[in-house]
């Protein structure tokens, strides 16, 4: 039997509080490494960096499947065959690390790629970690070991900046410290969640699940990797393009431009962690309680808000944490912003998707996307460079969310105020406008902000309140336990 309404937005609450701290710590502190990265590394480097770590993240998409998805939701569903869930998880890693050993071996022997040998091994290194930690956190959470997840997240944020530190600015090893320090983060956090694994480890390895629960992760695996495939070719793929097209400088500096909208990223990614498993547990075709429409609306909604402010504060920020070779990237990081916030809305209609098991029309409408973001990367970059990119990457994120809206229909009946979303990219888009105008024209944007703080007043008071609550007992709580000492 579900929980009542009041229950399920406690239990989401809980949970969002728990990811914000482990969060605040991976994104927010990475946040201001920027400065660092920017001052230490050249645009090249960092171009080269970055091409390591986007292909990285396509391969291991590609060869386990994205099976890390799939042991949060049938470990979540199947909690008795929790234990073989996992093991088949790292069954099928192994064979994705084999195989990507041996394909990026063929590729370093006929020499297609003009790459140093020791990208090839920091490229299998992130592959492994990156899939590991994925799998251990994905675990941990369908198990209800939350909090267990956010300290692990917090310890791989120590373990970066440790390393970035002793790397980049004592041993001075550029290119090769970060890749290091970017590596040894989740390897790190990986190695501590096991830890809390509720049965030995090799216990687990030699565990075994059912054929037909086998069959069933697999089929619901691969769409949601062919989703990755194509969700990548939306996130990364002008990467590549911009390489070609303008030199791996710029791809340097159009990958600085993300940092800024990673902050709005940031906040969905706290959020979608606690959501996505709420939507797997309270999923309800008929929302009789309208609890997935009222989250949604109140959702986009400060999404929306956030959104507009960093827009306001994209350039001043921008001076401060980039230095003078990457200053440029403000110009592409308002519009990925606008990228961001749609793409913040797709994720949670994605994880509605993933709860019905619907994961072929998430693959579908992901696909879809894909396609134009790849069309339209041909026809902008060799005409405006990597704001070409960024603005096909708006447009592409735009089509997979009026997809996900039209698909979304058939899987659950929701109450949402499309025409505000219509509207807060309208506002949005005159903003970015705005901001590229001579002077930036800093008074039109902040009344812009404002408008679209009228808009929602009702959720930004309400969550401003919550808050503020939840600062205001913590105080007090730290406050009584100091008067107790």
């Amino acid at each position: 039997m579900k929980e009542n309404a009041i229950g399920k937005f406690n239990y989401l609450k809980k949970n969002t509080l728990i990811f914000a701290i482990s969060s605040f710590g991976t994104k927010f502190l990475s946040f201001l490494l920027v400065p660092l990265y920017t001052s230490v590394l050249s645009t090249y480097e960092y171009g080269q960096a970055d091409l390591i770590t986007t292909t990285s993240i396509l391969l291991s998409s590609i060869l386990t499947v994205n099976i890390s998805s799939s042991v949060l939701r049938f470990c979540m569903e199947n909690k008795e065959d929790s234990k073989g869930i996992l093991s088949f998880g790292f069954r099928i890693m192994a064979v994705g690390l084999v195989i990507c050993c041996l394909l990026l071996t063929i590729t370093f022997k006929l020499n297609l790629l003009i790459w140093p040998k020791y990208y090839y091994f920091f490229l299998i290194l992130y592959f492994f970690a990156i899939v590991l930690y994925d799998i251990m956190t994905n675990y941990l959470r369908a198990i209800d070991k939350v909090a267990v997840v956010a300290i692990a997240g917090i310890m791989s944020t120590i373990c970066v900046i440790s390393c970035n530190i002793i790397f980049l600015l004592v041993v001075k090893n550029g290119l090769i410290g970060y890749l290091i320090s970017i590596i040894s983060g989740p390897i790190i956090a990986a190695i501590f969640c096991m830890l809390f694994l509720n049965d030995n480890f090799l216990d687990i390895l030699f565990t075994n699940c059912n054929i037909n629960l086998k069959i069933e992760i697999i089929a619901y695996s691969i769409p949601l990797a062919i989703n990755s495939v194509a969700l990548w070719i939306n996130s990364f793929l002008d990467h590549y393009f911009i390489t070609y097209y303008c030199g791996v400088s710029s791809n340097g500096i159009y990958s600085v431009a993300d940092k800024i909208p990673s902050i709005l990223s940031a906040c969905y990614s706290i959020f979608a962690s606690a959501w996505t498993m709420s939507a797997i547990r309270e999923f309800d075709p008929e929302d009789r309680d309208c609890f997935f429409s009222k989250i949604y609306n109140s959702y986009s909604a400060l999404m929306a808000v956030i959104c507009s402010i960093l827009i306001l504060i994209n350039v001043p920020l921008s001076r401060v944490i980039f230095s003078d070779d990457f200053f440029d990237a403000w110009r592409y990081s308002s519009v990925l912003l606008i990228s961001v916030y749609l793409n913040t809305l797709t994720v949670f209609q994605g994880s509605i998707y993933s709860a019905a098991k619907k994961t072929k029309i998430l693959a579908v409408s992901t696909i879809g996307s894909a396609a134009v973001n790849t069309l339209l990367n041909i026809l902008f970059i060799p005409e405006f460079g990597p704001l070409g990119a960024a603005i096909a990457t708006c447009f592409s994120f735009c089509i997979m969310w009026i997809l996900r809206c039209i698909f979304l229909k058939n899987i659950i009946s929701l109450k949402i105020d499309y025409l505000k979303n219509l509207l807060a990219l309208i506002l949005l888009s005159i903003q970015i406008f705005l901001e590229h105008c001579e002077g930036h024209a800093y008074f039109e944007q902040f009344v812009i902000l404002l408008i679209m703080i009228l808009l929602n007043y009702k959720i930004v008071i309400s969550t401003v309140k919550y808050l503020l609550n939840k600062i205001i007992r913590f105080y007090n709580n730290l406050t009584c336990k100091n008067k107790f000492k």
